[in-house]
């Protein structure tokens, strides 16, 4: 059965104070970076067999609320909910590092598995330091019916995580994580595609 995967790229373009400092690349929002690694998201799951549902806005110029999103893939009976962000410390540039990813403070089963299978490969992914799983009651995942995380891919205002959150490995690797994540916790399939050949054999291929 095709699942369906619930994407978030946090906040928006239009969100005050959302952003990286002005490093070598410039000022870059965060729903910018959020939104690069949830595209990677989507091509590396392309061959399986699952369809995607956004809850932010797709152009980043409206910061959807919080409670918005959650109805939204909670009425879309989505299977698993992965909300993208990236972190900030003291806003100044400084040596903070690393990635986490946050259940609510009353997880289920499901978001403890969910939470594990995406964070087991994060750190080495991204190359960043590993923070580990923690709980928080952030809006977006705060309900119980659907498997929800929300993952925080390094510091937009840290000189170490800085270059890696701004380059395309690193946005790779972050999306690697949540992509292999996904398949485990979903046990996605490749999709099957069936092929009538010589005499009316048919060829079963996996994309």
């Amino acid at each position: 059965m095709t699942k369906i995967i619930a994407l978030d790229a946090g906040h928006a373009n239009t969100t005050a104070g959302k952003r990286t400092l002005n490093g070598a690349k410039g000022v870059i929002h965060e729903w910018t970076l959020n939104d690069k690694v949830r595209d990677y998201v989507v091509e590396y799951l392309k061959d399986y067999d699952c369809k995607f549902i956004f809850t932010d806005n797709n152009e980043g110029n409206v910061d959807e609320g919080l409670t918005a999103r959650r109805t939204t893939y909670i009425n879309a009976k989505a299977d698993v909910f992965v909300s993208i962000h990236h972190n900030a410390y003291t806003s100044k540039w400084n040596t903070a590092t690393g990635v986490e990813v946050f259940t609510d403070k009353n997880p289920t089963a499901a978001d403890i598995r969910l939470a594990e299978a995406i964070y087991k490969n994060f750190p080495a992914y991204t190359g960043l330091r590993g923070r580990g799983i923690k709980k928080e009651n952030w809006t977006v995942i705060f309900q119980d019916r659907i498997p929800a995380v929300l993952c925080e891919g390094g510091f937009m205002d840290s000189t170490i995580d800085y270059d890696v959150i701004t380059s395309e490995a690193g946005q790779r690797g972050y999306a690697r994580a949540v992509a292999e994540g996904l398949i485990e916790f979903l046990d996605l399939k490749k999709k099957v595609v069936a092929v009538e050949t010589y005499k009316g054999y048919i060829e079963i291929i996996f994309l």
